[in-house]
């Protein structure tokens, strides 16, 4: 029970947002997924290949560069310690301790350069062991005495050698961080691809999701609307128009809505008042007429008959006269409800016109339509009017009665009855009389 009453809330909820929030969320579900590849993508890219491509290159810059310069300094030293023990002079070795302070530096910025990187550090401790044994090795050799300084020097070109051997693992480490660096870079760009493609992908799934939101919460309502309104303007007022989101389209379907039904109800006052008549609230002639010539088709077409009665008020003119016309219309609408009152509920009554007036009495024959004529005008006798005075006044009506059948036509039943009406006014009124042919 609680959770249908929480689906309930929700799709009330969903149905009262504004057209703004419809069309923002349509835009943001079609532009969520570039926003989401943009962020990855710049974080891999950030991360995986811009950070580690600028690292290994300050790394590889911060190693490669003192290496370089310790490579030439063993040849200026091999050379300088070789000039030395053949020549012995003292140049060679000024020039040799030159060389040494140089590389001394050198080693102290590739020490600093590898620190972070633990895997130089046997490498370095072997480059640093190699110099040391090298810097002793170049103590031992003589100046200008060769053949004394023979084996040393075999050994100090062995020691540089191997120096030079230990710097070069270090420059093959650094190829191989390079190497895997750029691996690691193309993998990343690799993934950047697939998240593009899944990005592109979700970007048409979520643009398509954008659009049917905003077709449903303005397109198909701006339609509806349109829809709603080409059936009212062709007559089609029986379906409400049914637009719920948004909101405002809802308003606006609601208030044409509102307005058909108000049309509605003031087609069927205007058709009423066309139908009826304003002073008596009885049909009027125009409906007479038609009415007559429907009875009259079914009578032929279904062999039925049916009574037309034919009333007048007598001495209408002279009560008009005394009373004033204010109080002849309250003594029409009087006998009017007087009328209604003794008529059966199948009866149709008309005022034909001034002090006239008519009833339509379907299935009934000349016997019955004569008692209901005069029960009717007794109804008449005996009820009487109010006038505005608040002074009783007796009123009598004569009666014409004509009954169509089938060799009757409609002028005929209609003058029949008018010849009727003729006959008790003219026998002295308050009375009925029958007419027929056949």
């Amino acid at each position: 029970m609680n959770q249908s009453g929480d689906v309930t809330a929700l799709m009330r909820w969903f149905r009262s947002l504004s057209l703004r929030v419809w069309l923002g969320v349509g835009m943001a579900a079609a532009l969520l997924p570039l926003a989401i590849v943009a962020v990855i993508g710049y974080v891999t890219f950030h991360n995986q290949i811009s950070r580690p491509f600028r690292d290994v290159v300050n790394a590889q810059h911060r190693i490669l560069v003192p290496l370089e310069r310790i490579h030439n300094e063993l040849w200026d030293i091999s050379a300088a310690v070789n000039d030395f023990a053949e020549e012995g002079n003292e140049a060679y070795r000024r020039a040799f301790e030159a060389t040494e302070r140089e590389v001394a530096v050198q080693l102290k910025e590739l020490t600093a350069a590898v620190e972070d990187h633990d895997r130089f550090q046997p490498i370095l401790t072997g480059v640093q062991q190699q110099w040391s044994q090298l810097l002793e090795t170049a103590s031992q050799i003589k100046a200008g005495n060769p053949a004394d300084a023979d084996p040393a020097l075999h050994r100090f070109e062995d020691v540089i050698a191997e120096t030079a051997r230990r710097l070069g693992d270090i420059s093959e480490t650094v190829r191989i961080d390079t190497e895997a660096s750029h691996a690691a870079a193309l993998n990343a760009l690799a993934r950047l691809e697939m998240i593009a493609a899944i990005g592109g992908t979700l970007a048409v799934l979520f643009a398509a999701a954008g659009i049917y939101i905003i077709d449903r919460a303005l397109i198909n309502s701006t339609d509806k609307l349109v829809d709603g309104a080409l059936r009212i303007a062709a007559g089609d007022r029986d379906r409400d128009i049914d637009v719920q989101v948004p909101p405002e389209l809802a308003s606006v379907a609601d208030a044409f809505n509102v307005m058909t039904k108000q049309i509605i109800q003031q087609e069927h006052a205007l058709a009423k008042a066309a139908r009826t008549d304003s002073l008596t609230g009885l049909l009027n002639r125009r409906e007479f007429d038609r009415l007559l010539a429907e009875r009259e088709q079914e009578a032929d077409e279904k062999t039925k008959v049916f009574a037309l009665l034919m009333l007048d008020v007598d001495h209408f003119k002279d009560f008009n006269d005394e009373y004033g016309h204010i109080a002849g219309d309250e003594a029409l609408r009087q006998i009017a409800e007087t009328i209604q009152s003794v008529a059966r509920q199948d009866d149709i009554l008309f005022r034909y016109g001034g002090e006239e007036f008519a009833m339509l009495l379907p299935d009934i024959g000349p016997g019955s339509a004569f008692s209901a004529a005069d029960r009717v005008r007794k109804a008449i006798d005996e009820q009487g009017v109010r006038l505005p005075t608040g002074e009783w006044h007796r009123m009598t009506v004569s009666v014409g009665v004509s009954v169509y059948g089938a060799n009757e036509s409609d002028p005929q039943v209609l003058s029949l009855a008018d010849q009727a009406l003729y006959k008790a006014k003219s026998s002295g009124r308050n009375t009925v009389k029958v007419s027929w042919s056949g």
